[in-house]
């Protein structure tokens, strides 16, 4: 089965000469999909899909991902269709509850799924040219409209592991990009949900862009490859605290001394404990092994039906991202592909 490949633009803090290599690098790749991150307090996330849209030609651009809370809709609105000119008509809107910077800015994240269905709601308004009005209980807007041409069918994808989000995206966006679900007893159950979803709007899967996106290291030494992708798992167990559905659906619990940690609240402490976090979170949540252990994992993936693979690329200890972004379009994507065939 052929499949379509994505890849984060990190948001570590490079400076933009070597983002504009990766970016050119993917592209000769042949990523199809290029998501820039909107981690806080790092690179901009408009400003660099603005320079990856200039840098390339034929990856979709895509926001890695927009929050309800720190970006009004009609600013979203404004920034996604400037993009999606900007890159003539390449643009994708992902949206998801966020978390990052929040606690430092003084941000709550108050009933996300709502939030995002609200969001969703008058960034499509916006889009179609129209005068929008809407007094949600999070988001509101009175008689707002765009003041410049925009094209009215920018997709707009919901990403999350979370439960409701997930439903949210399967009644009200164009598609899901399933979050950090490795293995299939995840992603099985992100699709029931996203379907739930999509029943209850009177559509189906069929009608939905499905993406699974996993954090990912490529290493001959598999330990090595864990390791690397431990604090990532740190981040979003740290973002999405307290609630713990997600690892609960997937037969783990997180150990009661690393989340007396996380409940402190203190986004740097990840990296001093992320040695608390189990090699089994490394086996649901991400994608790390050796090429072959890599494919293996994806396949089975690609064969629930999800044909668009996004990788979050880690490097092993001493390593560069570029040798993982590398490695997946040129090792594992014709692996998957074979074994999916």
């Amino acid at each position: 089965m052929k499949i379509k490949i994505g890849t984060s633009i990190f948001w570590e803090n490079e400076p933009f000469e070597r983002i504009v290599e990766i970016i050119e690098m993917c592209e000769e790749l042949g990523y199809d999909h290029l998501w820039i991150p909107n981690e806080k307090f790092f690179h901009e996330m408009y400003v660099t899909a603005t320079v990856a849209a200039l840098k390339s030609t034929s990856p979709q651009i895509g926001t890695y991902i927009v929050d309800p809370y720190t970006f009004h809709p009609a600013l979203t609105a404004i920034s996604i269709a400037s993009l999606d000119q900007v890159s003539a008509g390449r643009a994708i809107l992902a949206i998801g509850a966020g978390g990052t910077g929040f606690p430092v800015m003084g941000i709550e994240r108050k009933k996300p799924a709502l939030a995002i269905k609200e969001t969703i709601q008058i960034v499509r308004g916006l889009l179609k040219g129209d005068t929008v009005t809407l007094q949600g209980e999070v988001r509101s807007i009175n008689a707002g409209r765009l003041n410049f041409k925009t094209r009215a069918g920018i997709p707009i994808i919901v990403a999350s592991r979370g439960d409701s989000i997930l439903k949210v995206a399967g009644e009200v966006a164009d598609g899901a990009m399933i979050a950090t679900y490795a293995e299939p007893v995840g992603v099985s159950h992100a699709l029931s949900l996203v379907k739930e979803g999509a029943v209850q709007a009177g559509r189906s899967l069929r009608d939905l862009t499905l993406i699974s996106r996993v954090d990912t290291c490529i290493s001959k030494d598999r330990k090595e490859a864990i390791q690397a992708v431990k604090w990532m798992i740190g981040v979003f167990l740290w973002t999405s605290y307290p609630d713990r559905r997600f690892v609960h659906h997937v037969g783990l619990d997180v150990p009661a001394e690393l989340e007396k940690i996380i409940a402190w609240r203190d986004y740097n402490l990840i990296e001093e404990y992320k040695h608390l976090i189990p090699d089994e979170f490394a086996d649901k949540f991400c994608w790390a092994g050796t090429a072959e252990e890599v494919a293996q994992k994806i396949a089975a993936v690609v064969n629930l039906g999800i044909e668009n693979i996004t990788i979050n690329p880690q490097p092993p200890e001493g390593g560069d991202i570029i040798e993982t972004i590398q490695e997946f379009a040129q090792t594992v994507k014709p692996l998957v592909e074979e074994m999916t065939r």
